[in-house]
């Protein structure tokens, strides 16, 4: 057991520098407490919260849980620990340690409402409902809770009580950009009406954040689309993604040589590389794409297989890029030939055991990110065995879509139209090197083939995925499970064809993009 009293001094010079904004020195005397005393408590605690605030959970979850070992009786690292091990996909484990948390502290609202949020990650979503009425009944003023619950009602297909629970918010925080945006895009509006009236006080309210303002500008975005008044709809648009461009330092010129580097590395010479040891488990399936291309479409209708799981939105790809950055200290995936087969094997097998955490006994597992597209190269040489589906759709509905949805700083060049249409053409020429250098490696999906003549494209699919067809393939709106992009409530729809050149409605207003989408002749 170790003593918090020991190294005093120390402990309160590093606790002045986190308070001074000097996390990187007060680290250094975390380590330094460590170093001479291992089982130190507070150091191993105060260490790894700092790695987790600098979102370094590989580094922050031993040290954690090293501290929980000393001290399994103190609530703060049970519970931190369980959000962390979730926030890893280490749902297991995390589960272990929540309800732990609520076992510890049952009258904690937040251990209760962490737990749901872990059942809904695990499908258990009557188990997560039942924790989220715990916390709810515990701190029934919270709006957090409120917003919760909502997002749970909503995962579950329960449309009118998430919506209440939104209006709930909306109650108590009347300028929430977050609740009013989630609230409008639960509902398809035929009419004019209270929330919108709601969402306007709120987006002209002079005391509102930018941040407020910019959600309630997309939100009432949405609504007016909704409503067939795509004038104001752009104007509404326009307004929050020049909010959205103004957090971001970008420049579209600074991404050519980004492209150009995994274009130039990521070759058709990385295969004959890895040859003697490329894994030949064919349980991922890579779906790829841009954003708002119908990659969750292509996801929830491969999940509804009974012997595929879909993963969501994970980033373990992350371990072989950073494999290959702990050889080369460079930029992925510069020198890469340099890097030993065997550690890009290694890397490969453990990508595999991640992704196969929380699948079961799922033959097939989906790894649906769409910027994975960046490094369908290093996927077909380390895993020749696994699929990629290449979503595509026509680049002006693609555009639009992402202009309509805002979308964080990776891809900030979704803010503006010109960057837009420039990073459009920057992927599309991407993947043709792809489809250049791996003949017949991609699976490509149109998305209006696939909502036109949804049986055949959903057959070509499960054919190349080596799955028997299965017609809950067809019903995957009846899927019950967790969905976190901006896709969720069209998953949980039938296939429609609405979405099909709706960029005409808003023709008069994109000639940026226009002008950027120029560059490629089938545009039009």
């Amino acid at each position: 057991m170790s003593d918090s009293t020991d190294f005093p001094q120390q402990l309160q010079q590093a606790l002045k520098h986190s308070d001074n904004g000097e996390p990187t020195k007060a680290a250094a005397i975390y380590r330094d407490i460590l170093t001479r005393q291992p089982n130190h408590y507070e150091a191993n605690y105060s260490l790894g919260m700092l790695c987790h605030r600098s979102d370094r959970n590989d580094l922050a979850i031993p040290l954690i849980r090293k501290s929980v070992e000393l001290r399994p009786e103190i609530f703060a690292g049970v519970i931190n620990l369980g959000m962390m091990q979730r926030d890893e996909g280490l749902l297991a484990d995390s589960r272990v340690n929540l309800e732990q948390a609520t076992t510890m502290q049952p009258d904690s609202a937040i251990a209760h409402v962490t737990l749901a949020l872990l059942l809904m990650d695990l499908g258990e979503l009557d188990a997560a409902l039942q924790e989220m009425k715990v916390g709810q009944r515990l701190d029934p003023e919270d709006p957090e809770i409120h917003a919760r619950v909502a997002m749970l009602h909503q995962v579950r297909g329960e449309d009118e009580a998430a919506a209440n629970h939104y209006r709930k918010v909306i109650d108590r925080l009347p300028n929430s950009g977050t609740a009013h945006r989630s609230l409008a895009f639960l509902q398809k509006h035929t009419n004019y009406n209270d929330d919108i009236s709601r969402a306007e006080k709120a987006f002209n309210s002079p005391q509102i954040p930018a941040r407020d303002r910019m959600l309630l500008g997309n939100a009432l975005g949405k609504v007016f689309d909704d409503l067939g008044h795509y004038d104001k709809a752009f104007a509404y648009l326009h307004t929050a993604n020049k909010l959205q461009r103004q957090t971001h330092n970008y420049s579209i010129e600074q991404q050519k040589p980004f492209f150009e580097r995994h274009k130039k590395w990521l070759n058709k010479e990385l295969p004959v590389h890895c040859r003697d040891y490329a894994i030949s488990d064919d349980t991922a399936i890579f779906v790829v794409g841009m954003p708002r291309s119908g990659t969750s479409l292509v996801e929830q209708i491969l999940a509804s297989h009974p012997l595929a799981h879909g993963a969501g939105e994970v980033e373990y790809s992350r371990l072989m890029v950073d494999a290959v950055q702990q050889v080369t200290r460079k930029p992925f995936p510069v020198d890469i030939n340099r890097v030993a087969p065997e550690i890009l094997q290694n890397a490969g097998f453990a990508y595999i055991k991640k992704l196969r955490s929380n699948a079961g006994n799922a033959k097939r597992v989906i790894d649906k990110l769409p910027h994975n597209f960046l490094r369908v190269g290093l996927y077909a040489a380390v895993l020749p065995g696994a699929r990629i589906i290449h979503c595509v759709r026509h680049p002006l509905d693609n555009c639009m879509s992402i202009y309509q949805h805002l979308f964080g700083p990776a891809h900030a060049y979704a803010s503006d139209l010109s960057d837009l249409g420039q990073y459009y053409r920057l992927y599309r020429d991407l993947m043709e090197w792809w489809e250049e250098i791996l003949p017949g490696h991609i699976h490509k999906v149109r998305y209006e083939d696939l909502v036109i003549d949804t049986e055949k494209q959903v057959r070509l699919m499960l054919d190349y995925c080596d799955l028997p067809f299965h017609e809950d393939c067809l019903a995957f709106h009846k899927t019950r499970r967790q969905v976190k992009t901006p896709s969720a409530s069209q998953v949980r729809q039938p296939v429609y064809q609405k979405s099909v050149s709706r960029w005409k409605n808003y023709q008069e207003h994109l000639g940026p993009l226009f002008a950027a989408l120029d560059l490629y002749p089938d545009v039009t």
